[in-house]
C-alpha cells in the first residue's frame, strides 16, 4: 500500500495542477489527484467528460440510463488503476482512451439513429414523433416542439409540447447568452410564433455536432417554413457565433455556373481583406449571404416580393465609384463590373430552366439575387474596412 501511494505521489510532482473535468482543488482520491497533476491525463479527462455529455443527448432515455450505469462501472475500473503501482499512469491512460473510443462509437451510432428519426419528419411526421418521444435531449425536444407547431398530424399534444419546450430551454442552461437571447425572442410580440419555435430549434442544432462532419438533416425546414426558417437560422447573434449558423448549402448548381465563378473570383481579394481586417460583425453578414444563396435556389420566388427587392438596387454605380484599390485592386473590381450582367443573365436562365419561373419573373428574381449579393458584399466591406481606418 505504501508503494502504491508513493507511485501515485510521483504523478503529483508537477509544479501546478492542470485543469480537468472536475475541480482539482477538491480532488480527493489518488486517481483524481494524479489526473490533475498530469497534463495529458487532464486533457483526456476533459475530452471524456465532453464526449460523455454529447453521447447522452443522442441516446434514447433507456439507452442513456444504460450508458450512465456503464459509466459508473467504468469509473470503478478506472479507479482500480491505483493498484497498478508503477504503471498507474499507463493504466489510467489506457482505460480513459478506451472509454473515450467506446463513447465516441456509441455517440455516433446514437446520432445517426436520431437523425434518421428527424429526416423522417417530411414523409411520416407521426412515426417521427413516436421515435423522437424516446429521447429527452434538447435537440429531440426542440423537434417535438417543431412537430406540434407545424405538423398537427404528428399527434404531439399541447401538454407534450409545453413539457418539451421546457426541456429544450433547460438544455441551454450552460449557455446564458443563448438562453437570454431566446427569452428576448420569445417575449417579442413582433416575432411570429413560427420563428420563435425555429429559433429554439436553431439553438439546439448549433449545440449538436453537425459542425464536425455530421450531415445536416434539417434542410427541409427552409422549403417548408419559408421566411420564418430563413430568419431564424441566419444572422442572429451579431458576433462570431453566427459563423456556426445552421444554413444549408444551396440546392443545385447555380453558384457553380461560370458567370458566378467569375463574379466570386473578382470579389475574392475584397473578401480576403474583410476576413483578415474586419470585425466580428462580419460573421452576421456571412450568415446573411449563406441564407441569400440558399433562398435563391430553394425559394427563388421570394425575390419577387417587395421585401427582398427593396435592397436590390443596381450596384453598377457603387462598383464604378469604389476607390479603395489597396484592399480591392482595380483589375478585380473592373472584372466584377464586367461579370455583373453575365451573372444576372445566367441566373435568370437557371431559374427559368431549373426552377420553372416564367422568363420575365426569372429576370426580375435574378436581378434581385445578384444585386442583393453584390450589395451585401460591398456593404460588408465598407463597414468593416471603414471601421478599421478610424
Amino acid at each position: 500500500m505504501k508503494y502504491q501511494v508513493a507511485c501515485l505521489a510521483m504523478l503529483l510532482c508537477a509544479s501546478h495542477a492542470f485543469g480537468a473535468s472536475f475541480d482539482c482543488a477538491k480532488a480527493a482520491s489518488g486517481v483524481e489527484k494524479a489526473i490533475c497533476a498530469d497534463q495529458s491525463l487532464s486533457s483526456l479527462d476533459d475530452q471524456l467528460a465532453e464526449q460523455y455529455q454529447n453521447t447522452l443527448v443522442n441516446l434514447t432515455a433507456d439507452e442513456a440510463a444504460t450508458t450512465r450505469k456503464a459509466q459508473r462501472s467504468w469509473l470503478i475500473e478506472r479507479n482500480a488503476c491505483a493498484s497498478q503501482a508503477a504503471s498507474a499512469r499507463d493504466c489510467l491512460k489506457q482505460s480513459m482512451t478506451h472509454r473515450l473510443t467506446t463513447l465516441q462509437t456509441l455517440g455516433n451510432s446514437g446520432a445517426k439513429a436520431l437523425d434518421q428519426a428527424i429526416a423522417q419528419i417530411p414523409s411520416d411526421p407521426t412515426d417521427a414523433a413516436t421515435r423522437l418521444r424516446a429521447y429527452h435531449g434538447g435537440l429531440a425536444s426542440a423537434w417535438l416542439v417543431y412537430l406540434h407547431q407545424f405538423e398537427p398530424s404528428a399527434g404531439v399534444t399541447d401538454a407534450q409540447a409545453q413539457a418539451r419546450h421546457q426541456e429544450a430551454v433547460a438544455a441551454l442552461a450552460d449557455d446564458s447568452f443563448a438562453q437570454s437571447l431566446l427569452q428576448d425572442v420569445e417575449k417579442d410580440p413582433k416575432i411570429s410564433r413560427a420563428q420563435k419555435v425555429l429559433t429554439l430549434l436553431r439553438m439546439q442544432i448549433e449545440r449538436a455536432s453537425y459542425d464536425t462532419g455530421r450531415p445536416y438533416v434539417h434542410c427541409f425546414v427552409f422549403a417548408r417554413q419559408g421566411n420564418a426558417a430563413y430568419d431564424a437560422m441566419g444572422a442572429l447573434y451579431g458576433s462570431t457565433r453566427d459563423g456556426s449558423a445552421p444554413v444549408c448549402e444551396p440546392s443545385g448548381n447555380l453558384f457553380e455556373l461560370p458567370a458566378w465563378k467569375r463574379l466570386t473570383d473578382a470579389f475574392q481579394p475584397l473578401v480576403e481583406a474583410i476576413a483578415t481586417q474586419g470585425g466580428t460583425m462580419r460573421f452576421a453578414s456571412y450568415a446573411s449571404l449563406a441564407v441569400l444563396q440558399l433562398r435563391a435556389t430553394v425559394s427563388p420566388r421570394d425575390f419577387l416580393t417587395p421585401a427582398l427587392r427593396k435592397d436590390a438596387t443596381d450596384p453598377t454605380g457603387n462598383l464604378r465609384d469604389w476607390n479603395d484599390s489597396k484592399d480591392w485592386p482595380d483589375a478585380q473590381r473592373k472584372a466584377a463590373l464586367k461579370a455583373l450582367p453575365d451573372t444576372v443573365s445566367a441566373t435568370a436562365g437557371w431559374l427559368h430552366e431549373q426552377r420553372g419561373l416564367p422568363e420575365q419573373q426569372a429576370q426580375q428574381a435574378a436581378k434581385a439575387v445578384v444585386f442583393n449579393w453584390v450589395n451585401t458584399q460591398l456593404e460588408l466591406a465598407g463597414d468593416s474596412l471603414e471601421a478599421l481606418d478610424k
